[in-house]
């Protein structure tokens, strides 16, 4: 082998790892363990050196450990390189690869694009670089255990190089490095870009919509550091408190802050504060350059940003409130007058007015005294009339007075035992003959219940007298009973009369309403509308469950408790 190429006639050798095809034109020698992976490396590139060559040696040991695939492939396109890596990745031992093809190894999994990069290295001497972003097709090799599940097959990144051999020409030397790491990080930082491009987008979108929030409300609204400084936040701000604003303004808000510097400024004129301090929302007064003062309502809150404290200042104008509460005043002091005046004509109907009508009622009964019988029956029956007619108009005013008074002449809110309160009704229905005996029956143990003693009296006597006189005077019955709920006393009147049509069930409630004539039952139609009216000052509330032909009962609820007595 003088001249440094292959001999048939020469001895053959096999590789030292498999005994595979490749044969070389290097002398027989003894095989020793120290020298076994040495002549895979003498094999490969036909280089005649010792065996015992410690650069050979430590060339070996390299490339077998290597964190990288390396495979050598000669020129007629037969594997003569394999190292462990390739081993442990693709699953084939190096005996089992040596002298074959990458395509007889990978067959039909081998990219086409590697085919031809090794056969452009081969014969034009062409290196190149195949990563996963440029081609996903890659060689069949095991991914590590930790990337098992997401990544079928190992992430490579592929390196084609020529390497020139002395007296052999150039072999393909193949560099695969497992960059399924790199591909999951890359995975993860692109993740990551578009949740923070979107978080940014999203960011933006919403600081747009705030600056429009703030734009566009009408409340003035700034942010003050815990130094006291001021910056307006939108355009209602500035006008408030910019140029044009009123120049005392910002002197004002730095005196309610809470922390406002170690020299806070000087209290505000009392003319400029409508509130005192210790409401929590301050009303001042400002007084912008146009002349025009507004009333604006102070709202102070606070926030931590950077180690420092902020204070948010929302100023609103509130002086279409304070018109309406000046509308308000006003109305009240209306119907304050008009009240006076309404007491003022009913004293006049309880003494002006039925003086003369006590006057024309006396006449008339005297005429019917002397001249009945004398008369013809038309003028008796005239008289009648008009008898009637004035002793009517006055129970009417008397009962308008008495209704007008529950609100503004009741008396103070005390304990009523019920016991005693229907005693004391059953008393004067007996006074006034108005009720046999037993015609009125009630549970034993009534409550106690907080009212006035007095409008209690005439609430409960106003139902009972209406029970008795709607019902058959012979087999008339009303019963008391009470049921106690969470918050309130239930008080039923319920008799046997003749019953009201649920049309009317709310009508009857109302002033002067009547359900008949005046011939048949007695009455000015105020009875149940003076009830309503102390039910009402009581704070409960009074309805009636009746039919026509089945009795009514009126069901009385009153509180176990008032707020205000």
């Amino acid at each position: 082998m003088s001249d440094g190429k292959h001999d048939p006639t020469d001895t053959k050798h096999s590789a030292a790892k498999s005994g595979g095809t490749a044969s070389h034109d290097i002398k027989a020698a003894p095989e020793t363990p120290e020298t076994s992976q040495a002549s895979q490396i003498s094999q490969a590139s036909n280089i005649s050196a010792p065996y015992s060559s410690p650069d050979v040696n430590l060339s070996l040991a390299l490339l077998e450990n290597s964190d990288v695939g390396i495979i050598a492939v000669k020129h007629d396109g037969k594997i003569c390189f394999w190292n462990s890596w390739m081993e442990q990745a693709a699953g084939l031992k190096a005996e089992e690869v040596f002298g074959k093809s990458m395509e007889d190894v990978f067959g039909t999994a081998l990219p086409r694009r590697l085919h031809n990069a090794i056969a452009d290295c081969l014969s034009l001497g062409m290196p190149a670089m195949i990563s996963p972003s440029l081609n996903k097709s890659v060689l069949p090799l095991r991914p590590q255990s930790q990337f098992a599940q997401k990544f079928p097959q190992m992430q490579q990144s592929i390196r084609i190089q020529p390497v020139s051999i002395p007296n052999d020409g150039v072999i393909c030397a193949i560099t695969v490095r497992d960059v399924t790491l790199a591909v999951q990080r890359d995975q993860l930082l692109r993740r990551q870009a578009a949740e923070l491009a979107d978080l940014v987008t999203q960011t933006r979108r919403s600081e747009d919509r705030t600056r429009a929030i703030l734009q566009n409300t009408i409340d003035a609204i700034l942010v003050a550091s815990e130094d006291g400084n001021l910056e307006p936040l939108n355009a209602r701000a500035q006008e408030l408190c910019g140029p044009q604003g009123d120049p005392e303004i910002k002197n004002i808000i730095q005196f309610l802050l809470p922390d406002c510097g170690n020299n806070p400024p000087p209290k505000p004129p009392s003319d400029r504060l409508l509130t005192d301090l210790g409401t929590g929302v301050i009303e001042i007064l400002a007084c912008p350059a146009n002349g025009h003062n507004i009333p604006l309502e102070v709202a102070i809150s606070h926030f931590t940003a950077y180690g420092r404290y902020h204070y948010i200042i929302t100023l609103r104008d509130i002086s279409q409130r304070k018109r309406h509460e000046l509308e308000i005043q006003n109305t009240m002091q209306e119907l304050e007058n008009s009240n006076a005046e309404l007491e003022q004509f009913a004293y006049a109907a309880s003494h002006d007015l039925q003086e003369p009508l006590r006057m024309v009622s006396s006449y008339t009964q005297l005429l019917a005294r002397r001249y009945r019988g004398q008369l013809d029956d038309t003028a008796d029956e005239f008289i009648h009339y008009a008898v009637d007619g004035t002793q009517r108009m006055q129970r009417m005013i008397d009962d308008l007075l008495t209704l007008s008074r529950v609100g503004r002449h009741g008396k103070p809110f005390q304990p009523v035992p019920l016991t005693g309160l229907f005693d004391a009704i059953e008393a004067n229905l007996k006074r006034a003959e108005a009720a046999p005996a037993g015609n009125v029956m009630r549970e034993p143990d009534l409550p106690v219940v907080i009212g006035d003693p007095s409008q209690l009296l005439q609430l409960f006597q106003n139902l009972v007298s209406n029970g008795l006189k709607y019902s058959d005077p012979a087999h008339a019955e009303v019963r008391i009973s009470a049921r106690e709920f969470e918050s309130f006393w239930r008080i039923s009147v319920s008799d046997n009369g003749i019953g009201i049509d649920p049309q009317y069930h709310t009508s009857i409630f109302e002033i002067f309403k009547r359900l008949h004539g005046y011939g048949e039952y007695a009455g000015t139609g105020i009875g149940l509308a003076l009830c309503k009216k102390i039910v009402e000052r009581h704070g409960g509330n009074i309805h009636v469950e009746s039919a026509p032909g089945e009795g009514s009962t009126f069901h009385v609820d009153l509180p176990k408790e008032h707020s205000i007595l």
